[in-house]
């Protein structure tokens, strides 16, 4: 009995099954630190730094804090809220959303695409802080794509992959070791750089190379980053609230440690650029505070990038488990992300240069990620009233209320491309052209309005009276 009871537990916490509250490991301050060490990381500070581009520093801290706690509190009621009510994994509640096949499809787009992007270029910046540290050591020039960078890179995935091959209980313990000090070393940071200028000299400075003569355009566009930050978070919250205890612990602790820790880590990245007039942090640190305080800056943000890669990493093996196919749930656990770690591998050794697309990257994915928190929200709230069947979402395809029409549901596959769509034709991250709209409305929060809008509108005129996706009747 106890064996079959431990072996439940481990299928319930890498999402086979929904987690009871008994069985879940985090408390509101436990999901906070977790948060904490997921979004303090070097991406904080090139985010920050690439605001500086567009906007001084007054302008620079009010994008950072608009553009993000919208974008994380929205995210974190569309994908924590059910998480943490019923303690399912976030890509099983989306069958309610896009049918037992669409959901894979989602899956593919949000996690399989952008994960191992990101995790390919969350080790490259943890190569480039290596590089970095070694290069100070031995006194030495950094050679931010060498053989270094890449052996360095290469051993932040595998760490990463022997981490998240412990389980959540590992990620736990090590989130609780380093987030508290990641904390101190970003307060650390802000320190030396006022003691280098006053505040005042601080507030004062401009942008580095705005784009545009119109300072507004300027600030949108700026928000609009920051919104893409928020955003970003979608497809990992969710699975790390799963384990929270309650629904309340699933949502509020995103405000202390999503938004906190990275508004944070933007604002000193963002001082950074502006006072030094360098984005990278691996340079920026070591003119801040000369060689023992760089050594020790670097080592830290190096490591910050290793919990987060092993949050997402976690987060989406959990989603890969339950969008796959049967055989591929047979694997052993640490075979899945194993597997999973090897495109992130391939990005690192052939193209390296990806770690300079990053900001277009990172404001590409909103145009998906905003789109879907729009369709959670509708779908979850307004249409659901908060209410899931566990044994609808967990049954077999033929079997189960989610499948919609062969698996697809129209209406939320038809919202996501129409935000996307609203999302490109007012905003576009690789040219910055823009419609005349996007100064007033941004581009994020048109695409997370129109998505869940018409996936509302199909629903009620297409979905709900044919009875697909077992929504209440009124």
């Amino acid at each position: 009995m106890e064996e079959n009871a431990s072996e439940f537990r481990a299928a319930a916490e890498r999402g086979d099954a929904p987690l009871l509250p008994t069985e879940r490991l985090w408390g509101f301050w436990e999901f906070a630190y977790a948060n904490t060490a997921l979004a303090i990381a070097t991406w904080a500070f090139l985010i920050g730094g690439a605001v500086g581009l567009f906007v001084g520093t007054k302008e620079g801290i009010a994008a950072i804090v608009i553009g993000n706690i919208i974008g994380v509190v929205v995210t974190g009621i569309a994908t924590c809220a059910p998480a943490g009510k019923y303690g399912v994994e976030q890509f099983v509640a989306l069958r309610s959303q896009f049918g037992t096949q669409g959901s894979r499809l989602v899956y593919v787009l949000a996690v399989v695409f952008l994960t191992m992007g990101w995790l390919a270029v969350l080790a490259m910046m943890f190569g480039r802080s290596i590089d970095g540290l070694t290069s100070i050591v031995s006194n030495t020039e950094a050679s931010p794509t060498g053989i270094k960078m890449t052996i360095a890179a290469s051993g932040a995935i595998v760490l990463a992959w022997f981490i998240v091959a412990k389980g959540p209980t590992s990620i736990k313990l090590f989130n609780m070791v380093v987030s508290p000090a990641l904390a101190l070393l970003m307060a650390w940071m802000l320190y030396l750089l006022l003691s280098r200028n006053s505040f005042a000299d601080l507030m004062a400075m401009q942008a580095l190379d705005p784009p545009f003569e119109d300072k507004t355009l300027n600030f949108i566009i700026a928000i609009e980053v920051n919104l893409a930050a928020g955003f970003s978070w979608w497809p990992y919250i969710g699975n790390l609230a799963r384990l929270t205890k309650n629904e309340r612990t699933a949502i509020w602790p995103n405000v202390i440690g999503i938004f906190g820790a990275a508004t944070l880590g933007e604002i000193v990245g963002l001082l950074a650029a502006v006072a030094l007039g360098e984005s990278d942090p691996t340079v920026w640190m070591t003119q801040i505070g000369g060689l023992t305080v760089g050594l020790i800056a670097l080592g830290f943000v190096a490591f910050a990038n290793i919990t987060s890669m092993a949050n997402i990493l976690y987060t989406s093996i959990v989603g890969l488990r339950q969008i796959g196919t049967s055989g591929l749930r047979t694997l052993r656990w640490d075979v899945i992300v194993g597997a999973f770690c090897i495109v992130p591998l391939l990005l690192v050794l052939a193209y390296p240069g990806m770690y300079d697309g990053f900001f277009i990257f990172l404001v590409w994915t909103s145009a998906l990620n905003s789109a879907l928190a729009g369709i959670g929200i509708a779908d979850y709230f307004f249409l659901r009233g908060q209410k899931l069947d566990l044994r609808g979402l967990y049954a077999a395809h033929d079997q189960s209320p989610y499948r919609f029409a062969s698996g697809f549901n129209p209406a939320g596959l038809i919202a996501l491309l129409t935000g996307f769509l609203v999302y490109v034709l007012i905003f576009n991250p690789q040219t910055l052209e823009s419609a005349a709209v996007f100064k007033y409305l941004t581009a994020s929060i048109p695409s997370c309005l129109a998505a869940g809008l018409v996936h509302y509108v199909l629903t009620k005129a297409i979905a709900a009276p044919r009875g697909w996706g077992a929504y209440p009747k009124k």
